[in-house]
């Protein structure tokens, strides 16, 4: 449990991306072939005759629990902070999204009326979802001197962890489909293959139990318990990961994303007025063969008046949990699907809408609303993103683009950040102002480069 607890923290202090990938410049027309991650019709009739993506990574993190200000973000990760806040006596269920995105090189071009796009990607997504706070500061904490002693857990939530990583290599395609008058719609699709690094989950489900503490032993033990424990691993160690591990392919699949834009152009400067775009992200699966040395679910049946001590657990590793559960089957019943050794593990699917908004010459004002379409609920192992919103004022030249992303999500809720482009230089934050306003649940922050050759009747 203590081995849980603590992965669950680091995973929280990790500094990594909410799915708010490239807020703000993502809406730019001048966001070149990186735009293809968001909507693959977006590279039809793009401002540019080609674009290279040279680099760009993103980094951040997402909970419910925990407040990051700018003035002082580095007390913020401080060890009795995280833990107060995330996982202390009035913390309530802990959540958090932890996603690393790496834009490796990628080229867009156009051939006749068709646009192209190759792309590279490597992603890590991580969720915690549902973790007792309370629970968490009972095992994290001292116990000997501990008034609320003894704790009665029950839980009716599926406590989870999974880490998921994977790269992908993807082709798209797009065309204007329809242009009729000012009216002009574009189609696009990117397939895409997958190269699974690896996954790792462990979850508690509908855990109803008795913590406390034997005095003589000064060992915390488990009683009158009940629920359910797994663990699924393929790939990497939970234990000992490395971002090197990422580029160590276990898991194969496929994924698609679809997309069309809507354009209502006006005026001699090819420009539109207004625009609409629906796109489908992540449909896909890998699969991965599961490592059954370490994967397994238990039924927890821990009888009152009897007493499963967490010191058998001191010094076992994530990954070896298994092995060390299978030696008290008197309190944990292994699942008779314990041997199963292939599964497939779905991407974060989501669906976009984006409308945009020619307000004047370069000014423009974006919309995009994404609902999250995977679940980990029913299948621990699946990575998943959150519901959101997002309205983004900008100023988009050809050579500088300035942005104010201002979203809402299920998660680190409202969040006001900026980010620039000058040039081939793209960089920003989707909570930068909010930290250095207030206090934000959200930190993140990107940075790129791409080079591309504008189109000889590019739009203003």
């Amino acid at each position: 449990m203590k081995r849980i607890i603590t992965g669950l923290l680091l995973s929280c202090c990790t500094t990594y991306v909410h799915a708010q990938d490239l807020a703000g410049f993502r809406t730019s027309n001048y966001a070149g072939v990186n735009s293809v991650f968001y909507n693959p019709a977006s590279i039809a009739n793009s401002r540019y005759r080609f674009d290279v993506n040279v680099f760009a990574v993103n980094v951040g993190v997402s909970n419910n629990q925990l407040k990051y200000k700018l003035s002082d973000i580095g007390s913020s990760f401080n060890e009795d902070t995280l833990k107060n806040q995330l996982f202390g006596q009035n913390a309530g269920l802990t959540k958090a999204l932890v996603n690393l995105g790496v834009h490796a090189p990628s080229v867009m071009f156009n051939v006749g009326k068709f646009s192209f796009a190759v792309t590279s990607r490597v992603r890590m997504v991580t969720n915690v979802t549902d973790l007792d706070g309370k629970l968490a500061d009972k095992v994290i904490n001292d116990f000997s001197n501990d008034p609320n002693l003894p704790y009665k857990i029950a839980s009716d939530n599926n406590m989870r962890v999974s880490m998921n990583g994977w790269a992908e290599i993807g082709a798209s395609v797009a065309r204007e489909v329809l242009a009729v008058g000012p009216h002009h719609l574009k189609a696009g699709i990117t397939l895409k293959y997958l190269a699974g690094a690896g996954n790792g989950t462990i979850n508690i489900d509908k855990l109803h139990a008795t913590l406390d503490v034997d005095q003589v032993k000064e060992d915390a033990y488990l009683t009158d318990a009940k629920g359910a424990i797994g663990m699924n691993f393929a790939g990497f160690s939970v234990s000992d990961f490395d971002v090197n591990d990422l580029t160590k392919f276990t898991g194969r699949g496929f994924g698609i994303d679809l997309g069309a834009v809507y354009e209502y152009c006006s005026g001699a400067d090819q420009n539109y007025k207004y625009r609409v775009g629906l796109s489908l992200l992540d449909a896909g699966k890998i699969k991965y063969e599961r490592d059954v040395t370490r994967s397994g679910t238990f039924a927890i049946n821990i009888p009152a008046g009897q007493q499963f001590a967490f010191s058998n657990l001191d010094g076992v590793s994530l990954d070896n949990y298994k092995a060390e559960l299978t030696k008290y089957p008197q309190y944990f019943q292994a699942s008779k699907d314990n041997d199963r050794d292939k599964y497939s593990v779905s991407l974060p699917t989501t669906l976009r809408i984006d409308g945009d908004y020619h307000i004047h010459n370069a000014f423009y004002v974006n919309l995009d609303v994404q609902f999250a379409l995977s679940s980990g609920k029913n299948k621990p192992y699946n990575a998943q993103y959150f519901n959101a919103f997002s309205i983004t004022p900008r100023y988009d030249g050809k050579i500088f683009g300035f942005f104010l992303p201002i979203s809402y999500n299920e998660l680190s809720k409202l969040n006001a950040g900026a980010s620039f482009r000058v040039g081939p230089l793209f960089v920003g934050s989707g909570s930068v102002l909010t930290a250095l306003m207030g206090s934000s649940h959200q930190v993140d922050g990107f940075i790129g480069i791409h080079i591309g050759g504008l189109a000889r009747k590019a739009a203003k």
